[in-house]
């Protein structure tokens, strides 16, 4: 049977197409779709198995008599029929390591009961970059949008609302990250550890349970770089690249929040200071 590993983001633009393109390197791991790290496994986006599944039957199956360890059975059925699913689509060679990732951490709980033997990783990022990526993704530009949508983002990002709505976003799943317990199946990592550091990479790797060595770590680090908002050699790249680029020095991975003006970092520290604290980014208000 395929083992599988899943990384859940802190939110969008927390570094998971990263972890993703630095994991896809590893020789026994199979990312899906194969060959690329862009894809994403949203089973607990939210709680709608729960909710609209297995209690609305539970309920309306009088004297049946459904308790949590049925519950949880049925998650365990629920997530080995997905697993047998993406193995069969992707027709996954026997023995291959299966990588899934989410940019949701709101429902790791979900995760852990429809996959108990899978090892979990979990990744947070620097609330201040978080926002000025995702603030920059959310002003992207596509064919299809209208006048009505173009001006509801302009409106958005030159108002500082876009800015606003992705401090608090960023705060409440800081607050999830926070309330999580570490053990033998989930683990914390941040974003900004993992970059450029042979150290935290292999121990990303040992975490999930994969084979570690020199040339496998090589590897993980000269991963090239996917689903990035901005670099700094390019002011025209104002939305999210996912054609892989292997020139790492174009791009800025952190501290992009350093030239922010005295208002911004107020608002900011207002919204979401205390959850920068608690995440060990900074060890008071006065940065």
């Amino acid at each position: 049977m395929n083992n599988l590993i899943i990384l859940l983001g802190q939110r969008v633009r927390s570094g998971t197409n990263f972890v993703g393109s630095t994991i896809s390197q590893h020789p026994h791991v199979v990312t899906l779709p194969q060959n690329g790290s862009q894809g994403e496994f949203n089973l607990f986006y939210s709680e709608d198995i729960i909710k609209n599944v297995y209690q609305y039957v539970a309920k309306a199956s009088f004297g049946m008599e459904f308790n949590q360890s049925d519950q949880d059975a049925f998650l365990k059925e629920y997530g080995t029929l997905w697993l047998n699913l993406l193995i069969d689509k992707y027709q996954v060679k026997p023995q291959e390591t299966i990588f899934v990732k989410s940019p949701s951490v709101a429902h790791l709980d979900l995760w852990k009961r429809a996959f108990p033997e899978a090892q979990i990783a979990v990744i947070c990022r620097d609330g201040r970059d978080n926002v000025i990526s995702s603030v920059r993704a959310s002003n992207d530009k596509r064919t299809w949008h209208d006048f009505k949508i173009k001006l509801k983002k302009k409106f958005n990002y030159f108002s500082g609302r876009s800015f606003i709505n992705h401090s608090k976003q960023w705060a409440k799943t800081a607050n999830y990250i926070s309330a999580i317990q570490s053990n033998d199946q989930v683990e914390l990592f941040r974003y900004e550890d993992l970059n450029d550091s042979k150290v935290n990479i292999s121990k990303l790797l040992e975490h999930y349970k994969l084979e570690v060595d020199d040339g496998i770590l090589d590897r993980c680090l000269n991963a090239p770089v996917v689903g990035s908002s901005f670099g700094i050699a390019s002011n025209a790249m104002v939305k999210p690249n996912w054609k892989p680029d292997t020139d790492k020095s174009k791009f800025k991975f952190s501290n992009k929040w350093n030239h922010w003006k005295f208002i911004k970092k107020t608002v900011f520290k207002s919204i979401a200071g205390q959850q920068l604290i608690n995440l060990g980014y900074e060890e008071n208000k006065s940065w």
